[in-house]
Formats: C-alpha cells, structure tokens, sequence
C-alpha cells in the first residue's frame, strides 16, 4: 500500500520537443528564435519545494545536425544532474520514443513513496501514466502551455506556463529594439554565457531578448530606455568588472526591422511595447545610456 505524500518532493518530466514547440506558437516567436532555459524551467515549478528527480526527453533531426540551441540546452540540464534522452526523428521527421521513454520514467518513479509529479507537457498520451500515478497516491501537476493542453488533462490541477514564461523563456537573433552592448574579456570566463544575461532579465521580470556577436560581445534588447537603463544598473552591480573593461559604444543605433520578428514580438502577452517602432528602420539616441567608460 501507498504511503503519505511527500508534500515537498517533486518529480518533474519535461518533454522538451513538445514544450519548446507549442512554446513557440502560443507566444508567436519563430521557433529558430525560440529557447527554453531547462534549469529556470525547472526553478519555476519547483517554486521552491525540493526536486527527487527531472527527468527530460526530446528528439534530434535524422540526418541534419542538431540545432546549437538544443545542444546548449541538454548539456546544460546534464551539468546540472537532470535525466536527459534525446532520440532521432524518422525519415518524416516525426519523433519517436519521447512519449514511451517519458512514460517510462513515470511508472518507474511511481514505485517509490508518493510525492508531487509535475509533467510538463500537453500530450493526451501522458494521461495514462498519470492515472496510474493517481491510484499509488500520487498528486499530479500539470503545467503546460493554454492552447497546447490536452483535454484529457481536465481532472489534473494545471498551472499555465503563459504566466511564467519570463522566468525561463530567452529569444536570440537581432531584434529591432533599444540596443545595449556589453563587451569584455572577462565573458570569456563565463561557463554558461546566458546565464548572467538571463539572470539580468528575470531579475527585472523583462522578456529575455539577446544575441551573441562574437564570445566577447554580446547585444541585449529592450522594449523601451527605462527598462535598458535599469538592466545596465544590474548588471553593473552585480559584475562590476564588466563596466570597469567596457568599451565605448556608438551614440546612436540603427537597426534593419525584421518585420517577421517585430510581428512575433508585438504580440506576446503580457508585454507593454511603449514606443512604436516604424516600417523600415529605428533611430535610437543611446548618447545617455549606453556610453560607458
């Protein structure tokens, strides 16, 4: 028979292919474009309960190289001792195994003292397992993008992932936006580039928004100046060495509008955009805030 529930141990299952997918289409962002740092994703639903284990699978392309966004993220989730199990898509490009090896791990972690299982995807086919876990006493969490749910899901308490998206999703690429550039040897010394950059964001509760211009340099967005000059505070305050070897950046910035981006942006929930951007291009006087010395 099942013992008590472990009100403070959580077992998440995250199905990253599926996550990252839906991810991409509930917020409108091109997927290239579109990251999930596992490790914050982890942070949020575990809100501050103590983790038994994260068990992570996904899928790579067949015959073209894995994407340089996924790699980073399943070595990351490695480092930090997450259960990660990619398999290749067949020759449809359609994923195989995610769903069974997910399930797995599901029955397999149901055999120990009840706890809190958290799945972290949408698929009707998860529903099976999760009923399972429910007759061994276990309480089930879903969280899960809105439209990505699956009905079958309706019995599970469900936590929306639309209202914590900032705390773990980062978009790359050039984004028409206020543009603040940081540039320092001392990068190089960081293991995990984004972190800091993403740790910035979260901290303000801003929508993370950069990209890499060499190993050095690297360009962060903003919606408006306000919200540039307040991450450049932070992240001065928290590693100082980078204004102490911050080179000067021009007085003014103009960017080529991508308007595929600008579309994926605008529309984000929960994101105010203060300052309208033009059809073609966007002149941002950054004389105040970004030259550094």
């Amino acid at each position: 028979m099942a013992g008590p529930v472990d009100p403070e141990l959580v077992y998440i299952f995250i199905d990253y292919s599926n996550v990252t997918h839906e991810g991409s289409r509930e917020l409108n962002i091109a997927n290239d474009h579109f990251n999930v740092d596992l490790n914050r994703l982890v942070l949020t639903v575990c809100n501050g309960r103590k983790s038994g284990g994260v068990f992570i699978a996904g899928s790579t392309p067949q015959t073209a190289p894995t994407p340089a966004k996924d790699e980073l993220a399943w070595r990351r989730a490695e480092h930090h001792g997450f259960n990660v199990k990619t398999f290749p898509r067949n020759a449809s490009n359609k994923e195989k195994k995610v769903d069974s090896r997910l399930t797995c791990d599901i029955m397999l972690t149901i055999r120990k003292n009840p706890g809190i299982l958290v799945l972290v995807a949408g698929d009707s086919d998860y529903s099976v397992p999760l009923e399972e876990a429910r007759k061994e006493n276990w309480e089930i969490e879903i969280w899960f993008w809105n439209k990505g749910k699956s009905k079958h899901f309706s019995n599970f308490p469900y936590t929306s992932l639309n209202f914590h998206y900032k705390s773990f999703v980062y978009i790359t690429g050039p984004r028409n936006r206020y543009t603040f550039e940081i540039s320092s040897d001392i990068i190089k010394n960081w293991k995990w580039k984004n972190e800091p950059i993403m740790e910035c964001y979260c901290a303000l509760n801003l929508l993370c928004q950069f990209q890499w211009v060499n190993k050095t340099t690297a360009h962060l967005y903003f919606d408006n100046e306000t919200h540039l000059k307040q991450a450049r505070g932070w992240l001065f305050k928290k590693y100082p060495m980078l204004l102490k070897e911050q080179g000067r950046v021009g007085k003014s910035v103009k960017v080529l509008q991508d308007k595929k981006i600008t579309e994926d942006i605008v529309d984000l929930p929960q994101q105010n955009t203060d300052d309208p951007l033009d059809d073609q291009y966007v002149f941002v006087d950054l004389t105040e805030s970004i030259i550094l010395k």
